[in-house]
């Protein structure tokens, strides 16, 4: 096995191969035919390889702590700004209970002061028109039994 500077040819026929000489070969070291800066070169004997583990973990946990200072930060940023918004909110809306006459239900109205506007309303508009409209219909089969005092048997 020959490392040597000069480049050699082989005769294979009507294609011949150039060894490369321009990556500077170490002894006992494998050639390859990649270009140097795709190449690893190994740690020379007898120079330690330094890891401070302790130092590692310190620092994993110092940018664990940080990462969860923040996310707290930002956590407590939004529970701020959703009381504050609840708080605008307190200010604008009027609340209200009453009773409607029709279904003699109990009415929780909340309204936007500087529009009139009904925000929210329990139970539901539909829901009251339900409940009037089955009140009445009971109210009409009430009277029909009323007024038909007597009743008709039938046999077969």
């Amino acid at each position: 096995m020959d490392f040597g500077a000069t480049p050699k040819t082989f005769a294979t026929g009507a294609v011949q191969a150039t060894i490369r000489t321009d990556i500077s070969v170490q002894n006992g070291a494998t050639p390859v035919e990649l270009p140097p800066e795709k190449t690893v070169r190994s740690v020379p004997v007898g120079e330690p390889v330094q890891l401070d583990i302790r130092a590692r973990a310190e620092e994993r946990r110092s940018d664990a702590q940080r990462q969860q200072s923040a996310q707290d930060d930002t956590a407590q940023q939004r529970r701020f700004d959703e009381q504050r918004r609840q708080q605008e909110l307190r200010d604008v809306i009027e609340r209200r209970l009453d009773i409607d006459p029709k279904t003699r239900s109990v009415i929780l109205r909340k309204t936007n002061r500087d529009t009139g506007e009904v925000v929210e309303q329990l139970p539901d508009e539909t829901l009251l028109k339900l409940r009037t409209w089955s009140r009445e219909i009971l109210e009409r089969s009430r009277e029909a039994k009323a007024s038909s005092s007597h009743e008709v048997e039938r046999l077969a």
